[in-house]
């Protein structure tokens, strides 16, 4: 995948505040989008990139197709100019289920839009009730069939331990996600941000949040899906940055949360393999292996401690 120029409008065209949502605190900005400040964040981003690089622009952290349509001509104005330099390759962006036209697309691809990255976050619709997205499991269902026959690549972003929200459920949702066929998937566990409704909810006893060893579980729970299913993860978890190391309070928050998940799905599937197998030795792929191993080699000591006496050594496979 091309690398990417982030252009962060948090809560811009958001209709509605999510009760898990401080777009302020993950973007690390509060100042509101202007053309002149985009035009800046390109220009400074691509003088330390290698020429001939064309990186993708992305305008993130909000739900931009619902932005004024004036605002959002403005912004992709910015885009079009380096798209004609040959300095960007493409546009992508982010946005919500229910901001999705026919017209919206062809605007969208007239001006390079290439990649939309919809915030689907559960399938199940009271958990986006309780949520408060303000959109239902059907509107995704719409929007990505617009998405995909406009020919923009599809990119659906799912979360895991929202209000309401059950192993199941979340396990529901990726199979219904994978049913979409979308070119990729992100997996975001929930994390307790200031300033938001779930902050209260938590604070007030009324939402238990996920630790990180079971958000782990839920997402290898999804990981099995998708990888079934042959569909890319681009990420699991919120990328780290000094501002969430302070500001989150509770939920799924670890600077390798992504790794946890995929060492959760090789657990399960050495056990399984150890389980029809009489002697100790399991093969994975050469670039999987630090995976398979897990953390501190954490897999080795819990196949270790569910086969008492068996001698566990996880070994690349010979090419």
């Amino acid at each position: 995948m091309a690398s990417i120029v982030p252009v962060f409008v948090p809560h811009a065209g958001c209709p509605c505040r999510c009760v898990f949502c401080n777009q302020r605190t993950i973007a690390g900005q509060s100042a509101r989008m202007t053309p002149d400040r985009a035009r800046d964040i390109l220009t400074q981003a691509l003088s330390v990139l290698p020429d001939g690089s064309a990186p993708q622009a992305a305008f993130y952290g909000g739900s931009f197709t619902a932005i004024p349509v004036e605002e959002q001509e403005a912004l992709l104005a910015v885009t079009d100019a380096f798209l004609a330099q040959g300095r960007l390759s493409a546009v992508r962006l982010s946005t919500r289920p229910d901001a999705i036209d026919e017209a919206i697309l062809d605007r969208l691809r007239r001006h390079g839009v290439a990649t939309i990255e919809l915030g689907a976050q559960s399938m199940d619709d009271e958990v986006l009730r309780l949520s408060q997205r303000g959109h239902t499991a059907a509107d995704t269902v719409r929007a990505s069939r617009l998405i995909r026959q406009a020919g923009i690549s599809l990119i659906l972003q799912t979360m895991a331990g929202l209000p309401g929200d059950t192993r199941e459920t979340v396990r529901q949702t990726a199979e219904r996600v994978a049913a979409l066929e979308p070119d990729g998937v992100r997996i975001y566990p929930v994390a307790v941000l200031p300033d938001t409704g779930l902050h209260e909810l938590w604070q007030a006893g009324s939402y238990t949040p996920l630790d990180n060893e079971t958000a782990a579980v839920w997402c290898a729970d999804m990981l099995e899906v998708f990888q079934r299913a042959d569909i890319p993860v681009i990420r699991i978890g919120l990328n780290p940055t000094e501002e969430l190391d302070r500001t989150v309070e509770a939920g799924a928050y670890h600077p390798a949360l992504g790794e946890l998940a995929w060492n959760e799905l090789w657990y399960r599937r050495l056990h399984a393999q150890l389980e029809a197998q009489p002697d100790g030795t399991l093969y994975v792929p050469a670039r999987a292996l630090s995976r398979a191993i897990g953390q501190n080699r954490r897999n080795v000591r819990r196949l270790e401690r569910d086969f008492p006496g068996r001698d566990i050594r996880i070994k690349a496979q010979k090419t």
